[in-house]
């Protein structure tokens, strides 16, 4: 998909997330540079994106109207990348795509925190249509449209938050799902393969084709809030990440990474998953 307006973007950090951002905005035919610590992998991404790799910050945003912050997700680190953006380019949008960190976070310290935007992509980048774009309390409305018209032009699904909330939406509406799957497994009431097939069989094909405001509308609101009034109250309420969860962490199984999660797992899951995906998402969109 082409670009009706051609931008110069920069993208900092070749990791996976920033590799697939590269390959977005490449693909809408923008002029793309792309930083990273490790230069190898850096020209790698470029090379993906039909980019160019440059060694340092100042030189990859030099010129740019989008700077695009794809580093690893510490707050520090992401504080001391738009420092440099700042000090380098005094007039591009900084995009960040941290995926938790609250854009008056990341602003703290900026000399124009006005210029601080979240677009936050989903892995992989460049296959999952959603971008959520999220405003700091100094973002102008103007910035928010150009961001997400630029998402657009490059055929991606572009959701604007009116005000920043801690993990956005996506993430939020994650957490929920991932705090009742692991609140039945304590409970004794399923396994986790259970879990997931009551999902993946289930909710899953659904939630492919319709969100939750639509699948209550289809249902019945009378049903929903009986439904509602019914479970509510027995849902979990932890506040803080699980026994299960936090004891697997400290035993380093960290899931597909380590060959062993909640189930052993393959190292190779995560590629097949992504595989996966884009095909489901190719048929969604014939």
């Amino acid at each position: 998909m082409a670009a009706a307006t051609t931008e110069t973007i920069a993208v900092l950090g070749a990791g996976v997330m920033g590799a697939g951002i590269a390959r977005v905005f490449g693909a809408a035919g923008h002029r793309v540079r792309v930083f990273d610590v490790r230069a190898q992998a850096a020209a790698a991404a470029a090379a993906s994106a039909g980019a160019s790799a440059h060694d340092s910050v100042e030189d990859a945003v030099a010129g740019a109207t989008i700077v695009l912050e794809a580093a690893p997700e510490r707050l520090e680190l992401k504080r001391e990348l738009i420092a440099r953006v700042e000090a380098a380019n005094a007039t591009a949008i900084i995009a960040s795509n941290t995926s938790s960190i609250a854009p008056d976070a990341l602003a703290a310290g900026m000399r124009e925190p006005a210029r601080l935007v979240i677009a936050h992509f989903f892995n992989p980048a460049d296959t999952v249509p959603l971008v959520e774009v999220v405003p700091g309390p100094a973002t102008p409305q103007e910035s928010v449209d150009r961001v997400v018209r630029l998402l657009e032009g490059c055929g991606k699904t572009a959701v604007p938050l009116a005000q920043q909330v801690e993990g956005f939406i996506a993430n939020r509406l994650q957490a929920a799902l991932y705090r009742e799957a692991m609140h039945l497994v304590e409970l004794g009431v399923a396994t986790p393969e259970q879990v997931d097939l009551a999902v993946t069989a289930g909710l899953g094909p659904r939630w492919a084709l319709a969100g939750p405001f639509e699948i209550m509308d289809l249902g019945g609101l009378d049903v929903w809030a009986s439904v509602t009034d019914g479970v509510f109250p027995s849902l979990g309420d932890a506040s803080a990440a699980p026994a299960m969860l936090r004891d697997r962490v400290a035993r380093g199984e960290l899931g597909a990474k380590t060959g062993q999660g909640f189930l052993p797992r393959d190292p190779e899951a995560a590629a097949r998953f992504a595989a996966r995906l884009r095909a489901l998402i190719a048929a969604l969109e014939r």
